[in-house]
C-alpha cells in the first residue's frame, strides 16, 4: 500500500501529459505511438491539464480523504471497531475518487488539448520557417512547402528531438483546412498530408 502511495502522484502526471499529448496530436491526426516521445517531454505537458479547477478539486478531495482516513488509522485503540470501519469506508471512497480522477484528467486534457490546436489553425502559435535540404525541387510537396514557408503560413505543431510537425494553413480557409508537415532535424522532409480540422461543421473558431 505504501509503494502503491508512493508511484501514485508520478503515475498521475505521467498519465495527465501522455493523455494530453495524444490527445493534442490526435487533433491532427498524428499517431504519438509511431514515434518516440520523451519521459521529460511527457511530464512537462502534464501540467496542461492538471492545472483545470476539476482535477485540483479532485486531488484535493482525495488528499483529504486520505488525511482524514490517516488521522482516524493514528488515534484509534485496537478495540475501535467503528473507527477502523470509518476508516476502511474512507480508503475505499478514496479510492473510487482516484478512478474517476483519471476520468477527469482525460476530459480536462481533452478540452486543453482542443484549445491548443485551435490556436494552431487561427495563427496564434509560433511560425516556423525551417528551410529543407537537399529536397528535390520538382517534388509537388517540397514546392508546396517552400510556398507555405515564404508565405508565412507554417506553424508549429510540436517539435521532437527526432521531428517537427508542422502545419500551413490554407490561403483560401486557413482556420478548418491546411497541410500537414514532418520535417526531421536534418532538415528532410519526411512526409505531409491534407489536413481539415476536426469540427468544421460543428464550431467556427474564426470570425467570417
Amino acid at each position: 500500500m505504501d509503494a502503491f502511495i508512493a508511484a501514485l502522484p508520478v503515475a498521475l502526471v505521467y498519465f495527465s501529459g501522455w493523455a494530453y499529448l495524444t490527445s493534442y496530436l490526435g487533433q491532427f491526426g498524428i499517431d504519438a505511438t509511431q514515434f518516440d516521445v520523451s519521459f521529460t517531454t511527457v511530464l512537462v505537458y502534464a501540467f496542461v491539464p492538471l492545472q483545470s479547477y476539476s482535477v485540483l478539486f479532485a486531488i484535493a478531495a482525495i488528499v483529504l480523504l486520505g488525511f482524514a482516513g490517516f488521522l482516524l488509522e493514528f488515534n484509534m485503540k485496537e478495540d475501535s471497531t467503528i473507527l477502523r470501519s470509518v476508516a476502511a469506508s474512507l480508503g475505499l471512497v478514496a479510492l473510487v475518487l482516484v478512478v474517476v480522477l483519471l476520468f477527469v484528467v482525460k476530459a480536462a486534457a481533452t478540452t486543453a488539448a482542443r484549445d491548443m490546436s485551435d490556436n494552431v489553425w487561427k495563427g496564434d502559435k509560433s511560425q516556423s520557417v525551417v528551410p529543407l535540404l537537399d529536397a528535390r525541387k520538382d517534388d509537388p510537396a517540397v514546392k508546396l512547402y517552400n510556398a507555405c514557408r515564404e508565405g508565412r503560413r507554417l506553424r508549429q505543431i510540436i517539435g521532437l528531438p527526432s521531428q517537427l510537425f508542422l502545419m500551413c494553413r490554407s490561403a483560401v480557409d486557413e482556420c478548418n483546412r491546411g497541410t500537414l508537415f514532418a520535417v526531421s532535424n536534418e532538415g528532410k522532409l519526411l512526409y505531409s498530408a491534407d489536413k481539415v480540422r476536426e469540427e468544421i461543421n460543428v464550431r467556427k473558431i474564426c470570425q467570417p
